[in-house]
């Protein structure tokens, strides 16, 4: 199977053989890699007329929903210095549920 990529701005999101990989092409050391079954991912908006952040990082629990993680089941977050407009959240969301489909876990 070839890998699943996703490019958005700087920012270039891949699963291959199980493995998600965040590569941040305007910072190039600001990477993150963790198996796909202990992938969170999160967009936090502040306010609805503005951009929300992307958060990246490791669940507690396997079966928590892989994308639109609740914040408490983190055990570890990173995120990159992305914004994410309200408008553009559905590809992340499209993206997110193809590898959700992947790992059989769920997209909240």
């Amino acid at each position: 199977m070839d890998p699943l990529t996703f490019d958005y701005e700087s920012l270039h999101l891949r699963v291959d053989r199980g493995v998600f990989e965040l590569f941040d092409m305007g910072t190039p050391d600001h990477t993150f890699r963790v198996p796909l079954r202990w992938l969170g991912v999160l967009v936090h908006y502040k306010k609805p007329d503005k951009p929300g952040e992307l958060f990246f990082g490791v669940v507690r629990d396997p079966n928590a929903a892989l994308y639109g993680t609740d914040r408490l089941a983190f055990s570890y977050r990173h995120s990159p210095v992305v914004r994410v407009p309200s408008r553009d959240e559905p590809l992340f969301r499209e993206y997110f549920a193809q590898m959700a489909a992947l790992a059989d876990r769920r997209v909240a």
